[in-house]
């Protein structure tokens, strides 16, 4: 799970330590969208590893840019629907399928 923050403070601050150029809302929450796929799979990786949901969600609420934390929020929401599997396979397979096409998702709901 913390490679879930680092991903996404690391994605937020990335697009504003530019310097030369200020940064729109719109680029900042493309870049922010940037590191969901890898966030999503890390995410998912967390629930088949048995993470609590409760803990997953205490990370994920420590974002400080309001609409980031409600994303990630609803992503680990989500995740907690599918099944903890049992077999290596079937882990790998969920953790693979959760962060694709989560760059479009990210991208539609922006802010």
């Amino acid at each position: 799970m913390k490679k879930l923050l680092l991903l996404a403070v690391s994605g937020i601050l990335l697009v504003g330590c530019g310097g030369h150029k200020q940064v729109s809302p719109q680029e900042a929450w493309q870049g922010f969208c940037k590191s969901i796929p890898s966030a999503a799979y890390n995410i998912m990786t967390d629930r088949q590893q048995g993470i609590t949901e409760s803990a997953a969600l205490d990370n994920a609420k420590k974002i400080q840019d309001e609409h980031a934390r409600n994303y990630l929020v609803s992503l680990v929401e989500e995740a907690y629907k599918v099944p903890l599997y049992e077999q290596m396979a079937d882990k790998e397979k969920a953790m693979a399928d959760f962060g694709k096409g989560r760059y479009d998702s990210c991208v539609a709901q922006q802010p």
